[in-house]
């Protein structure tokens, strides 16, 4: 198998979603209400199958027949064992199973194929147990070769010309074909968001999320093509519709017919009147997004993966939020840049939640939204942290070997109190902070609107401000690729920056005691994700499968060429003859020095980020990126290590037709998964699944 490529780990853990205490104390209008919605959510998933490989909707629908084809999950075991189907392979088919529907895909989220452990055949003849092989076959003739294809060019999402496969950009269009197509439709007001493009011959073609069908032409080398996933966002508007009988309020219906014209005619400013409403309501017990709101995982970073959520709000966990909120005044004089690079902090919300539903892949801990800086701007910030989605760390003694025990020890004590700290911060702060300068100018009579000073000084190079965003320019189209590890590295500093600072963790209910072991815990935790990302670097390109473990690879490699010598805040002892290595923090100068080093860090990446200055981003970045000797011997010895996969269990409601919406649990193991994808989509979502993929080969 390519070194690029990878089975599925050893470890596995499964984390269940649960919200039955908060749900069962809903009024029958709220229950209803949140059905609705979930039911709109899940109706949206399978879109992202087909935004993560042309063999994900196959493996999709062969799954729906396969076990849909048992009178119950349980009963496969034994058939399989009478045929002398081993224990062991059923096990790691039932583990690939879960695994590809907690990512609906066979893509995980650093965007790295993942690969059954079991042979194809064995495989094969487990499917063969099935009343529908002959479908299954049909389906499975077609991509169980693409399935176990481990050729390194098709083991990460990345663009072809650079020795990737993605499911954007279609046909063998070139990067630079992207780039001005999309400079094109940046022009005439499209966005990229709810787009995907495609060279048909000579032309290319923007696949344009809609529920109606029609064509434009934008000019003779470009076509506009609406109706993509047509079977899907109607059934999404269907949801809706019916969500609409139990809006709370009006302005919930509001929000409610903008995502249903959105969906409908795949009109951008649309979706924007959602985020708008959606952002005003300062708080509610129920909230719900949908939308192409993120950008991770287009190659070119442009482009939205489909997604949404529902979720009940806690009053409690809130108020330590609103506390939080309270600190940001001071909090902000102690960040290395002045109130002219950041916005207006009385626009931002932050509410803890029980998330119902999150229909994309995994479950972040949070989300900071809306994404679009002209509402972020005018209209303000909502961030939300997710807190029955924590996982608990119950990590052992071999799982990072780079790590001592006592280490190990702390993880499991404070680890899931420093992920929310650090979570938290990273929301509020991080996603949520700064103010992109911008001239708009007046096509009549060429007049400039700023909403900054003119005489502004750069404070990295002492000199007036002359580079800004135009018009309505946006900070992912601008900086495209590099903007998620741009925004990424900012919050991962800001969090690490304010680890340490006792009025945050007071509100976290830490102990003085603690105050320390927790403030290690944060960076601790931080160094494990980190160096374990080096994974995602690709030695032959010099490229990296995951933007997130940059973002983290270029804070450390930074830390460590700016620490002083003496007051160092890692070290890394390498053991050349085992080809090992263990990683030392120092506690005194996480709480001393560290801070020194990260501002100028922060700096950097904040103001580039303010003024949009693109070329002294990509320098950095790029060059930061590259792993030296030292790092490459660590990329090595972590490879050894075992990878820890969290799968996500989320339970159902279902709907009786006197109006009684009931809490349906599963069990913590892979059936569990399975049977809640099994509830959640039955088999006649398979129909529309297929003609989408038809429509896309």
């Amino acid at each position: 198998m390519s070194a690029t490529c990878q089975k599925l780990p050893k470890t596995v853990q499964i984390q269940k979603i649960d919200f039955k205490e908060s749900f069962e104390q809903l009024s029958e209008e709220e229950s209803n209400y949140i059905y609705y919605l979930s039911k709109a959510c899940w109706a949206g998933q399978p879109i992202v199958l087909f935004q993560t490989s042309y063999e994900s909707p196959g493996l999709f629908m062969i799954f729906q027949l396969f076990f849909s084809s048992f009178n119950d999950i349980s009963e496969i075991k034994a058939i399989l064992l009478k045929d002398n189907i081993s224990d062991i392979d059923y096990n790691e088919f039932l583990k690939y199973a879960a695994c590809f529907y907690s990512n609906f895909g066979n893509y995980n989220l650093f965007k790295k194929k993942f690969f059954p452990s079991i042979s194809l055949q064995n495989f094969e003849e487990i499917l063969r147990k099935s009343s529908n092989i002959k479908d299954i076959l049909s389906i499975w003739d077609i991509i169980k070769y693409i399935i176990y294809d481990d050729s390194e060019n098709v083991c990460n999402i990345n663009l072809e010309d650079k020795n990737g496969k993605n499911c954007y950009y279609f046909g063998g269009i070139k990067e630079e074909q992207i780039r001005k197509t999309d400079e094109l439709l940046k022009k005439h007001n499209y966005s990229l968001l709810n787009t995907r493009l495609l060279l048909n011959s000579s032309k290319i073609v923007t696949l344009i999320g809609s529920i109606e069908e029609k064509q434009n032409t934008l000019d003779e080398d470009t076509i506009l093509l609406y109706g993509e996933y047509s079977p899907f966002l109607k059934k999404i508007n269907e949801y809706l519709e019916n969500a609409k009988k139990y809006a709370p309020k009006d302005s919930d219906k509001k929000i409610l017919n903008d995502y249903i014209q959105f969906f409908t005619t795949g009109d951008i400013q649309l979706h924007k009147e959602t985020q708008i409403e959606w952002v005003k309501e300062n708080s509610c017990s129920i909230d719900f997004n949908m939308g192409w709101n993120e950008t991770m995982i287009d190659p070119i970073g442009v482009r939205g993966i489909f997604e949404g959520f529902v979720a009940m709000g806690d009053n409690f966990r809130s108020q330590k939020f609103e506390q939080l909120i309270k600190l940001l005044p001071q909090l902000m004089t102690e960040l290395p840049w002045d109130e002219n690079f950041q916005k207006d902090i009385n626009s931002v919300q932050f509410n803890s939640m029980e998330v119902v539903c999150f229909s994309r892949n995994g479950c972040p801990y949070g989300k900071s939204l809306p994404k679009y800086y002209d509402v972020k701007e005018k209209y303000g910030v909502k961030n939300i942290l997710f807190f029955n989605a924590y996982s608990n760390y119950n990590l052992k003694e071999n799982d990072f070997s780079f790590i001592d025990q006592k280490d190990i020890e702390l993880i499991n004590n404070f680890g899931k109190q420093a992920t929310n700290i650090m979570t938290s911060i990273k929301q509020l702060m991080g996603y949520g902070s700064g103010k992109l300068l911008r001239v708009v100018k007046n096509a009549e009579n060429n007049e400039e609107i700023r909403n900054f000073n003119k005489d502004l000084i750069n404070p990295l190079t002492d000199k007036v401000i002359d580079k800004y965003y135009i018009n309505n320019e946006t900070f992912e189209e601008k900086f495209t690729f590099y903007s998620t590890i741009i925004d990424e590295c900012r919050a991962l500093l800001i969090g690490l920056y304010f680890s340490n600072n006792e009025s945050i963790q007071n509100l976290f209910y830490v102990n003085k005691i603690d105050y320390k072991s927790v403030t290690y815990t944060i960076w601790l935790l931080f160094l494990v994700h980190g160096l374990s990302g080096l994974k995602m670097y690709i030695e032959k390109s010099k490229s990296w499968a995951h933007q997130y473990s940059q973002s983290a690879c270029i804070i450390i490699k930074y830390i460590l060429e700016n620490q002083k010598e003496g007051e160092e805040i890692i070290k890394i002892d390498m053991n050349e003859e085992k080809d090992t290595f263990k990683i030392k923090l120092n506690k005194e100068a996480i709480l001393i020095s560290a801070n020194a080093v990260l501002a100028k860090l922060m700096l950097k990446f904040h103001i580039w980020k303010c003024i949009g200055d693109v070329e002294s981003a990509k320098e950095f970045i790029d060059n930061y990126s590259q792993l030296d000797d030292k790092l490459l011997k660590i990329k090595k010895c972590v490879e050894n290590d075992n990878d820890y996969l969290i799968l996500f269990l989320y339970h159902n409601l279902t709907r009786e037709e006197d109006g009684t919406v009931t809490y349906k649990e599963y069990e913590e193991n892979y059936e569990g998964i399975i049977e809640s994808n099994l509830d959640r989509f039955g088999i006649e979502y398979n129909k529309d699944v297929y003609a989408q993929w038809v429509k896309n080969r």
